[in-house]
């Protein structure tokens, strides 16, 4: 039974939390580590935003800066998400996984989906994945910007009752090993546990939607407290998780910390990368 790592280290800022998500993808990538499962929060809550969304089309970011939600941008795509009250989990790998996790973006969005519905029956919840129709999800004459990820489906993401519960963003890579090229990959998704104190429809640019729109979060979203009517701990769903990994993918899910030098590249990664204006910033 193949090993991989599951890193459950608590909450860091925005910055951070890229920083060790793309760290820890260079540590499969140099062949230094199995398929790694990391899971965190968000202090103090923050905006993300996809790799290849505009940050002042996506959000108001005089708003952001005035109230102190930090902006942060994805090295995955997507839409824009408010880190909150959730648990976020990202999965990362090199090619050398790719018969047990997927061989295309398509097969592993589908694996993963599987490990997380497992998961959720940990917790007695019973979801299920979809695949909305394009048109009626990624156009709307209601909204002139990129619709926010909770507000829409994208295919095999996880709804409960409906409702958007986990959304999810993928993107693969291409790097130099010392066999040749090969592939990698990257999933970012948000585990909605409880209703924050914000709602990203205050950080829209258009001022005149965001009452519609932050009724349309509430209408097409929901989260694990709501679900089971109690205060659920993070500590309970990533022991969940671990389990649901365990069972689809046939693998023993071993507790890990983050290395020294996976943390000091991920500092290097924060300080270089993740908080300047350069990343966040550009298209």
């Amino acid at each position: 039974m193949k090993k991989w790592r599951v890193i459950f280290n608590g909450a860091n800022d925005a910055f951070l939390n890229m920083a060790l998500d793309e760290a820890l993808l260079l540590s499969c990538q140099k062949g230094e580590s199995p398929p790694i499962l990391r899971l965190y929060l968000w202090d103090p809550p923050a905006i993300s935003i996809g790799y290849l969304q505009s940050a002042d089309k996506t959000v108001d970011l005089k708003k952001c800066k005035d109230r102190g939600i930090y902006l942060v941008r994805r090295i995955t795509g997507g839409r824009a998400v408010l880190h909150g009250k959730e648990i976020t989990y990202s999965l990362c790998a090199s090619e050398d996984y790719f018969s047990q996790l997927g061989e295309n973006t398509l097969q592993t969005y589908q694996r993963i989906s599987l490990a997380l519905l497992e998961s959720l029956c940990v917790l007695g919840i019973e979801g299920e994945w979809v695949k909305p129709s394009r048109e009626r999800n990624l156009t709307s004459s209601h909204f002139p910007y990129s619709k926010p990820c909770f507000a829409s489906n994208s295919r095999y993401e996880i709804t409960v009752g409906g409702k958007k519960l986990i959304g999810s963003a993928q993107r693969r890579f291409s790097f130099r090993s010392k066999e040749g090229r090969k592939n990698s990959f990257i999933q970012h998704g948000s585990i909605l546990i409880g209703k924050g104190e914000h709602s990203l429809a205050e950080f829209l640019p258009e001022q005149s939607s965001a009452e519609m729109m932050k009724l349309s979060l509430e209408e097409k979203s929901t989260n694990i407290g709501k679900i089971l009517k109690r205060e659920v701990k993070p500590e309970e769903i990533v022991s969940a998780l671990k389990i649901g990994f365990e069972k689809v993918f046939a693998c023993r899910m071993k507790d890990s910390e983050v290395s020294k030098e996976e943390l000091k590249s991920a500092r290097i990664l924060r300080e270089k990368k993740y908080l300047t204006d350069e990343w966040n910033q550009q298209r």
